[in-house]
Formats: C-alpha cells, structure tokens, sequence
C-alpha cells in the first residue's frame, strides 16, 4: 500500500509518497481502508524546524483525520464489512489502510461524503472541547478569535448552537465577508472591540486585554505563551489541547447531518499530488480545509 512518509525537517518536498507494508489488525481494532485526509496546522508545525512539535524519527507519517471504509474487524464488532466510518486518528492517518482501535472510531451517516467527514475531527473536536473548558452560562458573551480559521469556524457555530452569545475576530475584510452572517458579528483585528466575558483564541493573539471584562476567561488553543498581563487580568487563562473523545466526534457528526453546522472545503487533491497540497495549506487566506484523497 501507499503512505505519505516525511522524511526530514523542512518545505513541502519533504513530504514523500511510499510504499510501506499493509498493518495488521489486531483483536479489538478495525481496518479502515481510508478513501479522504485533511492536512491541518498541527501537521505544517510537525514538518518545520524549530516549532514546539517533534519528530521523534524518520520517516514519520502524520495526519489526524480519516474517513473511510470498513475491511476488517472481530465477529463480535459493532461495525460490519463495508460500514463508512469516520475518526479521529492522531499521526498517521495519511495512508491508504489503518488498523484502528474500535472505541475511537464511529459510523459516517451516508447523508456526510467522505472528503466532508474527512474534514471534521480534529478542528471540530478542538473547538467543542475548548468551548466546554470555558464553561459559559447562557447570559456570557464569548469572543472567538481566528474565526475564520477551521477551528475558530466551527467555534462560532457550534456556541451558537449552545446557545452563546459569539462574534469573532479575524484578520482582514476579505476573512470578514466570507464568513459574517446576519446572527454573528465579526470584526477585524484593527476595529475597536466591546469587551466579552471569555475568549477563546485560536490564533495566539495572547497580550491583549482590551477586549477582556476584567475577570473574564480565555482558552487558548495556540502553542504561544499567555501573556503575564493577560493571566493577571482574566479569572482563567489557559491552554487547551484536543483529546480523542468519540462522543464528542459524534456529537458533531450528528449536528452537520442534521444541517446545524457546516463544514468548509478550499481544496482537494489525490495523495499523490500532497506536495502541492502542502504548499497550498501553508498559504493563508484559505476558505476551508485542504483534503487529501486516497
């Protein structure tokens, strides 16, 4: 079978495409013959030098998402052959076939396509569990900065969905207008903003206080270093990472088959094209997830 193998620190090209040998499934996991991936920004940070996030050997194979299909599990399994399923999958979902562990994989409803689902785990489980973190009561506002970003995107709507009170903050007019809709604010960076209750920054905007109620919180989904400011003036302020948690995934599943929230595809290319594909991840200014297809 194929891989997309990195081999080295550095640009695009580093990215290789293999043939490496099929895994075997073990009792308890099931064989997903991938058909969709998505590249995100934890994987462009894995790739360069210098960055907070290690390779601890070459070649490594990275990707967190995988949508697929079904081809191998136990008699007694909840899956059946041909099942298309959906999972979040941290390092090495950029193969054509994964043995994963059953409990950390759920079914894709037929009304989501795969290149969809593909583009929903990482990103949406980060926002809803961030969101929980902030543990907002109905009368709070929440500011979302990066919402133009995968993440900040799903943020919005999924508070919305919750019932919060949001607006977001993106960088320039061009992010405003693809994303402001007549329930949600959005302003840019160099507007002067109300304050809100909690922040939840997905883009490190980490020193500034000027939009912050004095006692507020705020998730950071950022690698960056909370500024001393920042922790002084908030009652919370703290980093939150993803965890691979199905039931939220399903929740979101559920949410997109049922029209409550979108997804956003910029681009897809086949796997062997993922040189290319890279190159386009790293630019800003995409409008959705870039996607791999195997």
């Amino acid at each position: 079978m194929k891989a997309i193998e990195i081999i080295n620190y550095g640009e695009p090209d580093v990215a290789r495409v293999r043939t490496v040998e099929r895994p075997n499934r073990r009792p308890g996991e099931v064989l997903i013959q991938v058909v969709a991936s998505s590249i995100n920004p934890v994987d462009i940070k894995h790739m360069t030098p210098g960055t907070i996030q290690k390779i601890n050997s070459f070649p490594m194979v990275l990707g967190w998402d995988i949508s697929g299909i079904v081809i191998g599990v136990d008699k007694q399994s909840s899956f059946s052959l041909g099942d298309r399923a959906v999972a979040l999958h941290p390092q090495g979902s950029w193969q054509q076939v994964i043995s994963i562990p059953e409990n950390q994989l759920i079914k894709l409803p037929d009304s989501i396509d795969f290149i969809s689902g593909a583009s929903v785990p990482l990103a949406s489980s980060t926002a809803l569990q961030a969101l929980r973190r902030l543990q907002l009561s109905p009368n709070e506002n929440l500011l979302v900065i990066g919402a133009a970003g995968s993440v900040g995107y799903y943020a919005l709507q999924i508070a919305k969905e919750m019932g919060i009170t949001v607006a977001g903050l993106v960088r320039n007019e061009d992010q405003k207008s693809s994303i402001e809709s007549a329930t949600t604010k959005i302003y840019t960076i160099n507007e002067s903003l109300p304050e809100f209750d909690a922040v939840f920054d997905t883009a490190g905007v980490l020193d500034r206080i000027d939009f912050i109620r004095k006692g507020g919180k705020l998730v950071t989904v950022s690698d960056d270093t909370i500024e001393p400011q920042v922790i002084a003036h908030t009652s919370f302020a703290d980093h939150n990472y993803v965890k691979v948690n199905p039931a939220d995934l399903s929740h979101i599943i559920r949410l997109i088959s049922e029209g409550k929230i979108k997804t956003r595809i910029a681009k897809s290319y086949p796997f062997n094209d993922v040189q290319t594909a890279l190159t386009q991840a790293k630019r800003s200014g995409n409008k959705g997830k870039i996607m791999l297809v195997f």
